[in-house]
Order: structure tokens, then sequence, then C-alpha cells
């Protein structure tokens, strides 16, 4: 490789490192090893994407996502952006989600840097354990 090529190539790592450090709470990355429980029942096609605070993301079999948050109620994300099912992005650290439940919704959200337990809108319980 000449010389200038592997200066940019430094430079790109480096801006990417950057950018990963400063939005860290907004990029999800899949979790391979995640898995999804309704009801006590394995969700197969279910994905669990992961920030940096284990705040999680769930891909539904059906495309549809769930949002789960420090701090946030558990809903379907108002903007997000994937990329080929490895990486996704919210618009804000705490993002905008529209609640998976109505008046009332009470989701119990426990979670722990293992295990994300919350109740979505008609009352089943959702288990994710991360990796």
């Amino acid at each position: 490789m000449r010389p200038n090529v592997k200066k940019i190539l430094i430079v790109l790592t480096v801006l990417l490192i950057v950018i990963v450090a400063v939005y860290r709470q907004r990029l999800f990355l899949r979790d391979p090893l995640g898995k999804v429980e309704r009801s006590a029942v394995r969700v197969d096609g279910a994905s669990v994407f992961i920030n940096y605070y284990n705040d999680v993301l769930i891909r539904n079999s059906d495309g549809g996502f769930y949002l789960v948050q420090r701090g946030s109620v558990p809903g379907t994300p108002v903007k997000l952006t994937c990329l080929q099912g490895m990486v996704c992005w919210t618009e804000a650290d705490i993002a905008k989600v529209a609640p998976l439940g109505g008046v009332g919704y009470q989701p119990n959200v426990v979670m722990s840097d293992k295990e994300v337990s919350f109740k979505n809108g008609e009352g089943d319980g959702v288990r994710v354990v991360l990796r």
C-alpha cells in the first residue's frame, strides 16, 4: 500500500472510533446470542440488538421493532435506521417511541446486564436474554 492510503485508512478508523464513542447510546449492534421469550415461549425469528448501556432493540419475526431503554416506556421507535440487520441507530439518545400499551400501561421493566423483562401492550411477559 502507498503511504497516503495508509494515512487515510488510519484517519477513517480513528473517525469511526470517535463516532461510535460519541453516539454509543444511539447505536444498537446485533447480539447473535440474544434470545427472546414471550410468555415463557421462545420467539423464533426474533433478533436482539443492544447498545453500550444494554438497552434492547427487538426485531420481531414479522419485521416490527420494540425498543426498551432505561428511563423510558417500552415502545415502537418513531424513527429507526438499520443496515443489513447488523446495526441500527435511533435519532436521539432517548428515542421517541409509540408506547406498546394504552392508558394505564404498566410495563414493569426490569433490566440487568444479562436480562431484560417487561410486559408488552397485551400484558404478555417478554424476556430478553443477552449474550
